[in-house]
């Protein structure tokens, strides 16, 4: 009873961490358009960060792992549905198999690339779909 009561404390935690790294990223976001100090910060990162980590080749290995990724929780959501594991299980896989999708998205679509909070966005969503992997992961190995 305690051990599930821990885990659910987790769980719930982890999803407040998800959603607060995504709205984070938007309000960063509108704040580049209200505040100068922001806008100079961000666009600064946003030049280093276009050098570094999310030069256009890394963004191409970071699309081609997010994809990979996808295929993977997909493979794994057919077996669960298959095998008819419980539906925290199978949920846990679709969120995670949709957070691979958004990760895809925010990297390769114009939308999210003339933003410019635009590093900021791959960041909170590759986190995300991290946290999610995480989820299932564990959720798999305790029972």
């Amino acid at each position: 009873m305690k051990n599930k009561i821990v885990k659910k404390i987790i769980y719930i935690f982890a999803v407040i961490v998800q959603i607060l790294l995504i709205t984070s990223a938007f309000v960063l976001n509108s704040l580049t358009d209200t505040k100068a100090g922001v806008m100079h910060h961000v666009y600064y990162k946003r030049y280093e960060y276009e050098q570094g980590i999310y030069s256009q080749s890394n963004l191409t290995i970071q699309s081609i792992v997010a994809v990979a990724i996808c295929i993977l929780l997909a493979f794994l959501l057919f077996l669960a549905i298959k095998k008819g594991k419980d539906k925290f299980h199978i949920i846990q896989i679709a969120l995670g198999l949709i957070s691979g999708i958004l990760v895809y998205f925010v990297i390769n679509n114009s939308v999210f690339i003339d933003m410019l909070a635009y590093p900021y966005f791959i960041m909170a969503f590759e986190i995300v779909l991290g946290i999610q992997v995480v989820i299932i992961i564990i959720s798999r190995l305790v029972k």
